[in-house]
């Protein structure tokens, strides 16, 4: 259309508390999405960083809606899972927290409007497919087959669809 693009930050009204809700230092994180292409395929990834983070004194709260175990995914270990799982809940502990970790989801998209620093782990998209930013990491392996979403037709039917490589052990390598 000859449109010059500008990223612009969303607006959003929500009534935060003005004190946390946990006390301590802690990080979020989302690990859960519509499409098993969506997720971080790396067996030990969610394992290994809460790990990490909690050796250095965080605390690590799981945001995500979904219940242990949705479509074969299993949370990691030591994570707090809030039990008020409303919009409004999971806003205010992204809002408190030092950082929000997740993949290429919405909620990724609410923790960059409420403005919270964040990392980003996608491989199925282009990076000018989602937000950028000083408080923005991305993390992408381009040395392997990647931006599938960008370059064919997603289909919402198939959880794990892998337009180029599925059924092979290169499936999903884009989030591994």
């Amino acid at each position: 259309l000859g449109i010059e693009h500008h990223q612009i930050r969303p607006s959003i009204n929500i009534d935060y508390s003005e004190t946390p809700p946990i006390e301590g230092k802690y990080v979020c994180i989302a690990i859960h999405g519509t499409a098993q292409t969506k997720y971080w395929n790396n067996p030990n990834g969610w394992q290994e960083t809460v790990d990490y983070l909690k050796s250095n004194g965080y605390k690590v709260v799981l945001v995500s809606y979904e219940n242990d175990g949705y479509m074969g995914n299993k949370h990691p270990e030591g994570i707090i899972t809030p039990e008020d799982k409303s919009f409004k809940s999971i806003s205010n502990y992204i809002k408190h927290s030092d950082l929000f970790i997740g993949i290429s989801s919405g909620i990724s998209w609410l923790a960059w409007a409420i403005g919270t620093p964040i990392v980003l782990i996608s491989g199925f998209t282009e990076p000018y497919t989602e937000f950028k930013g000083e408080d923005v990491a991305r993390i992408i392996n381009k040395s392997v087959c990647n931006g599938c979403f960008n370059k064919h037709r997603l289909d919402p039917s198939d959880w794990n669809w892998c337009p180029v490589h599925k059924g092979t052990e290169k499936q999903f390598e884009c989030t591994k």
